[in-house]
């Protein structure tokens, strides 16, 4: 959450020729509503399993870059889904930049609603180490930080 994934995988995509697909997005025009209304509809765990659905719809469709959300690959064993149908990519980021970029995110996102800096951090810091064992699944592990699309453009030709 926070890292760029979105904003990365428009650059992706684009120069790959490719479509770009970000999962929120995609979740919230089949359903008709935004993420935090599903949150608080359905909860978290009825937002996984409809993430789990779109997930498996847009892992079908050739040549598209998807970005998820930061918990996509932590549910539904949607990891083993994201690795069998193309190269999963792990942004990596540390705790403190992450908090400064969400603090100043114009985006509402349900799992940090209400958190001063100080929860924050520690939010972050611990959904970082309860997420390691599915994010040290990604097929590569890059520095967000200061990323360029030709490192990722490299992976994939080299894959192919």
């Amino acid at each position: 959450m926070g890292c760029g994934k979105s904003s990365v995988a428009k650059k992706l995509a684009a120069k790959l020729g490719y479509k770009c697909i970000d999962l929120d997005r995609y979740i919230e025009k089949h359903e008709g509503e935004s993420i935090p209304d599903i949150f608080a509809k359905v909860g978290e765990e009825g937002f996984r399993k409809i993430e789990r659905r779109h997930l498996n719809r847009v892992s079908e469709i050739d040549m598209t870059v998807i970005a998820t959300g930061g918990g996509t690959p932590c549910f539904e064993n949607n990891i083993e889904l994201i690795n069998s149908s193309g190269i999963s990519i792990y942004l990596k980021m540390n705790c403190i930049d992450l908090v400064n970029r969400l603090m100043d995110a114009k985006t509402e996102r349900p799992l940090l609603k209400g958190k001063n800096k100080n929860e924050l951090f520690d939010y972050i810091t611990s959904q970082l180490e309860k997420r390691a064992v599915f994010y040290g699944q990604a097929k590569y592990t890059l520095a967000a930080k200061g990323i360029k699309i030709n490192q990722l453009i490299e992976i994939i030709k080299n894959k192919n």
